[in-house]
């Protein structure tokens, strides 16, 4: 892998400079997934994906430009920044352009990286089927879903005189369990090492929710205490951390906006953004301009305490890169929440009338400077009636805001999982939140 991209990341970096660029980065990532699907309690594909991508920022004359291909072939490449080049003459100049910055860093951070992921080849099948006899050997009749293993390379250079490499590894099961047609469950296992992957536990997870969603009753319209699994609260956190970009400030897409310094939850809630971590598979040691990622608390104890910004932000707001480039965009790399002291149980028999969410899917925002939004709990959710589950319920809707829950959480669990899966792009360290009066109605099909 690293051969290739040295080719690649040196060839498109000549062409651009023999274009007489004022700056430019180019990032080139090779990736490569070990990838198996199972229907129905059986194996139904297994297949191996090679994709290189290179991203490329050119500045010329106060006009800037950003593109991608998927091309390797050094005639390809070629035209791709040629083409790219010539686009500037459609692009109105920028007040905005802020020259990359010069190889001056120190890269400290860390990716976890096990070989064990890269070399798994066909033994990902034996991970699949103890997946399966997990979710059966917990009343599931049938049992779907995906093992994924991933490795990924990635190299910068730019014009400021940096050049620096970084690779990653991670596996992820993504489980689900029906037992009836109508009762189903939900399991996951992320993990950057092959010894902390826990395919089992996610088939065991999704068969027991499988089968105690197999009692379904009534229930009405209303304001209901919610108890949030880490699979749908990474959901919001994730928002969490993409709201805090200088960006969306800036565009009216976020709720934090004239914030900084202000309470925008209870004080019990810390969240944070690495680069790195252990655990940790979203993030690089450098971002898009080269300059190396950090910790950032987005929040410390109710408080909205920074914005994520790349160079050109962060000399329009008057501070510093916080290392979360995105050229255009400044954006999280992996989102960590603080655990509390409440098991899920104790969240359970604390509540008098509550909705038990396990997963969701179809969030959409009605309005993202508010932060108002719905979803659709998708398999197991249960009931909550005077501390104990009275039954799993079918046909839900919830419809809140982020700022309104993020300063109605009653209680935050003692465990954390990482979440990442298709509604959840960025990995999210978090435990399951008690929220306080949420709207939850009746989903229409």
């Amino acid at each position: 892998m690293k051969e290739i991209l040295d080719e690649i990341v040196d060839n498109v970096f000549k062409k651009a400079l023999e274009l007489k660029v004022d700056d430019t980065s180019i990032i080139a990532v090779y990736g490569i997934e070990n990838m198996a699907r199972f229907s129905n309690n059986s194996i139904t594909v297994i297949d191996t994906l090679n994709e290189v991508a290179v991203f490329l920022y050119m500045i010329k004359d106060g006009k800037k430009v950003v593109g991608t291909t998927y091309s390797v072939r050094k005639e390809e490449l070629d035209k791709f920044v040629e083409r790219l080049f010539s686009s500037m003459q459609f692009v109105e100049k920028s007040s905005d352009i802020t020259s990359l910055p010069k190889n001056v860093f120190k890269y400290l951070g860390k990716n976890d990286y096990d070989e064990k992921i890269e070399k798994l080849g066909e033994g990902i099948v034996d991970y699949c089927e103890s997946a399966i006899n997990a979710a059966l050997s917990e009343g599931a009749k049938r049992v779907s879903g995906t093992i994924s293993a991933n490795v990924e390379m990635c190299k910068i250079r730019t014009s400021g005189g940096i050049e620096e490499e970084d690779r990653i590894s991670y596996i992820s099961a993504n489980i689900r369990a029906f037992s009836e047609t109508n009762s189903s469950g939900h399991g996951l296992s992320c993990s950057t090492y092959l010894s902390k992957f826990y395919p089992e536990e996610a088939g065991k997870t999704a068969g027991m929710f499988s089968r105690e969603s197999k009692k379904v009753g009534r229930w009405d319209e209303g304001e209901y205490d919610l108890i949030i699994s880490p699979t749908v609260a990474a959901d919001i956190f994730q928002m969490v951390g993409i709201s805090a970009s200088a960006f969306r400030i800036d565009t009216g897409t976020s709720f934090f906006k004239d914030c900084l310094g202000k309470k925008v939850a209870v004080e019990s809630l810390t969240v944070e953004d690495y680069g790195t971590i252990e655990g940790g598979f979203g993030g690089r040691k450098f971002d898009d301009e080269g300059v190396p990622t950090q910790k950032n608390t987005i929040i410390e104890e109710g408080v909205l305490k920074t914005y994520l910004h790349n160079t050109t932000t962060a000399k329009k707001y008057g501070t510093t890169s916080t290392g979360n480039a995105g050229i255009i965009a400044p954006h999280p790399w992996n989102i960590v929440v603080n655990a509390g002291d409440m098991s899920v149980d104790e969240m359970i028999r604390e509540c008098k009338r509550a909705v038990y969410v396990t997963n969701n899917w179809y969030t959409r925002y009605q309005n993202y400077m508010r932060g108002e939004y719905s979803t659709i709990p998708r398999d197991a959710t249960f009931l909550i009636e005077n501390g104990s589950i009275k039954y799993a319920i079918n046909g839900t809707r919830i419809s809140d805001s982020i700022p309104r829950q993020l300063s109605s959480i009653k209680a935050i669990g003692k465990e954390r999982k990482w979440i990442k899966w298709w509604e959840v792009e960025i990995p999210v360290y978090t435990p399951t939140i008690l929220v306080e009066k949420t709207r939850v109605t009746k989903a229409q099909f």
